[in-house]
């Protein structure tokens, strides 16, 4: 347990910076909605004058902005986007950072196995992220009120939320077992934003080629994009599965090489 609440001391700063960031920018967004629906009218004719390929990609063209799960829909894209780089930051450095900041001896010299560092370090990513998604939720609950102009599903209003938050889980056990191999905790940075920003793309270039569709796939923002969501009220059962197995597969490995790993000291 220790360990576990120094983690949550260390990654504290970060997690109010993310989180407050983040929640401002979807609210400030949120705030445009009564303007928009206003004009949605124009707003929709002048979004099909644009390629249908970048309407498809960007999961505009079945959006009605007059209409404020639509309109949150749009903007949520960005949101997960900025989201899963978060989430895949925060894990990706929470155990190599021991290593980088040369504080791996003395966790070793404590009579704690591999097996407890890790499991407190992944509550502790456990643990924020969960926090994030409640405030998150809470915070999209009061302005989504607020500004409603008609009676919102409730349902698909959860649904976003909880692909938002499958999505930050499938990042987080990814990068928590590529911490397992970074030494240095700053190498984290262009992994992350690597991974995150390929995979925000794969899912755009699935969207716009038919030759390459298949590669929808490979890319979390696929599995719950948020248009996708508010159009269907579901996340398809392969891509929940993907997600799933993904999530326990690196949680599995991230023990089994942390305990074969050959760490100096």
């Amino acid at each position: 347990m220790a360990i576990f609440f120094r983690e949550l001391a260390r990654n504290r700063k970060s997690f109010i910076i993310w989180t407050v960031i983040l929640i401002a920018s979807n609210l400030g967004m949120m705030a445009m909605y009564p303007v928009v629906a206003e004009q949605a009218g124009a707003y929709n004719e002048l979004m099909k004058k644009f390629p249908k390929e970048m309407l498809e990609g960007l999961g505009m063209d079945r959006l009605n902005f007059s209409q404020i799960l639509d309109f949150f829909a749009y903007i949520f894209l960005y949101i997960i986007l900025f989201g899963g780089v978060y989430a895949m930051m925060l894990s990706s450095s929470i155990i190599s950072k021991e290593e980088s900041d040369k504080t791996i001896e003395f966790l070793l010299a404590k009579p704690v196995t591999r097996n407890a560092i890790v499991t407190a370090k992944s509550l502790c990513v456990l643990f924020y992220l969960i926090l994030f998604n409640g405030l998150f939720i809470a915070a999209d609950y009061i302005v989504f009120e607020a500004i409603k102009r008609d009676a919102f599903d409730m349902n698909k209003f959860l649904l976003l939320h909880f692909g938002f938050f499958m999505l930050q889980l499938t990042f987080a056990s990814v990068g928590l077992l590529i911490s397992v191999f970074i030494v240095k905790a700053k190498s984290v940075y262009p992994v992350t934003f690597g991974v995150v920003l390929g995979a925000f793309f794969l899912n755009i270039v699935s969207a716009v080629s038919d030759k390459l569709e298949n590669l929808k796939y490979l890319t979390p923002f696929k599995y719950v994009n948020p248009s996708d969501l508010v159009a269907s009220g579901k996340i398809e059962t392969v891509y929940m599965v993907i997600m799933v197995l993904v999530i326990i597969i690196s949680v599995v490995l991230t023990y089994v090489l942390y305990n074969r790993k050959n760490i100096a000291v």
